[in-house]
């Protein structure tokens, strides 16, 4: 199951994306038409996925005039931390070219453009992206990418996708891995098998995954793994904060974690896992996981296979000791937040003894409909009523007595039911 592995050296960067911030053990803590001849709308189901990097990449070239465009050499390289430079030789029939632009996307569905300027010297079209002086973009990051040009004459060219190229590194020691699960990136001072076991960690999860959310990621996700800090540090702007271990994207299809002191076990069956369920959180249910709260980090707990410690017992300690609080009602606990045992994320254990409770008792097909339901933007707890067949009392009460707590919540006021909002950044600080 391991790719061809092969060692690369080269340098990296990270795009804006939202940051996740792992917390370590337990000190850190996306009408019919009218007229002659009725068209029915085409449903969700019958449009083209645009997360698959087949259909998104997949785009033929489009020309606009009547000139003919000429593309020759072009080269993308990469000087991590400090960005890349795309250059292509290209001309019109119809005269001179006003406008050249590239766009660049590390994933489908997100792109970043960059204007382009003419090099009499070379006779190419050369544009540049700075890298960390610009942005924080890990290295592994897939590089696909289009030209766009303009002439005089206002004649318009779009090319095809070109990709495969990647953020390289060159001067550090790297291997890849690759499965039809994920792909992974490990620097060179981890352990040498930290690549297969990442592979591993994703294959024993594969079915469940698919289970859960009714199909897998569109795109392939990355993993980005170092071993140490000053690495880790390169790719990152700004302060330097000890308790960031990660951060997960959207926007460039993957994760990138530094080793902590949980170990490469930790690394791979739990923190790769968990935050690859926020990518599916984001492609599956986007408007359905508001940040920061219990429900989206409990949820991506459930998919770890090793727990740093038993977070069940922790949440079933305090419920023996009459203090869980409310769940459902209102937003409930949040993520990071210390639990009434006085330790923190909170949040994330007791979000993910309900998703448990959920799927030991209704199966991973229950928590597949969940997800239809909440990434429709419709109400969490209208959902999970008709979803599990009982009032949201109910539903609470009996989480609750699973726990071995008191049916009712010490202090349970009414509210009315929240709205999940459409978030952009689906993922939990």
């Amino acid at each position: 199951m391991q790719g061809n592995v092969r060692k690369l050296f080269l340098p990296f960067l990270l795009s804006l994306t939202l940051m996740i911030t792992l917390l370590v053990s337990v000190g850190f803590e996306a009408t019919a038409q009218s007229g002659a001849t009725e068209t029915p709308t085409s449903s969700p189901e019958d449009r083209p996925n645009r997360n698959d990097p087949a259909v998104f990449y997949g785009e033929p070239a489009v020309a606009t005039g009547d000139a003919e465009w000429t593309l020759g050499e072009r080269t993308f390289e990469s000087f991590y931390p400090n960005g890349f430079t795309f250059t292509i030789e290209a001309s019109s029939s119809a005269g001179a070219i006003e406008s050249a632009t590239v766009v660049w996307s590390h994933a489908p569905r997100n792109i970043t453009r960059r204007a382009a300027e003419f090099d009499e010297e070379s006779g190419r079209f050369v544009a540049t992206w700075p890298g960390i002086a610009e942005a924080s973009i890990p290295p592994w990051v897939a590089v696909n990418y289009q030209w766009r040009f303009t002439d005089e004459a206002g004649n318009t060219y779009v090319s095809e996708w070109f990709t495969g190229e990647e953020y390289y590194i060159t001067d550090e020691e790297w291997s890849r891995y690759e499965s039809e699960d994920i792909i992974v990136f490990v620097e060179g001072t981890l352990p040498e098998e930290t690549g297969q076991m990442t592979l591993d960690a994703m294959a024993a999860q594969r079915e469940t995954y698919r289970q859960a959310w009714g199909s897998l990621l569109s795109n392939k996700p990355r993993a980005i793994l170092f071993g140490s800090r000053d690495s880790w540090n390169r790719w990152r702007r700004g302060t330097e904060n000890p308790n960031v271990i990660g951060q997960t994207s959207s926007e460039w299809g993957g994760i990138a974690q530094v080793v902590s002191r949980g170990g490469i076990e930790d690394l791979t069956y739990g923190t790769v896992l968990h935050e690859v369920g926020h990518l599916y959180q984001n492609e599956f249910a986007p408007s359905g996981f508001p940040a920061g709260t219990w429900w989206i980090e409990g949820n991506a707990t459930f998919f770890e296979l090793y727990q740093q410690y038993d977070y069940e017992q922790r949440v079933r300690d305090v419920a023996a000791a009459g203090q869980l609080p409310p769940l459902l009602d209102g937003s409930g606990p949040g993520a990071t937040g210390r639990g009434p045992d006085g330790r923190g994320r909170f949040g994330y254990d007791v979000g993910y003894t309900f998703w448990k409770w959920i799927v030991m008792n209704y199966g991973l097909d229950a928590h597949r409909q969940i997800i239809e339901g909440v990434g429709r933007n419709r109400l969490r707890n209208e959902v999970l009523e008709e979803v599990l067949g009982m009032p949201i009392q109910e539903i609470e009460s009996a989480w609750r007595v699973w726990l071995g707590a008191s049916p009712t919540a010490p202090t349970l006021i009414p509210t009315p039911t929240i709205r999940i909002p459409p978030t952009v950044t689906p993922f939990g600080q």
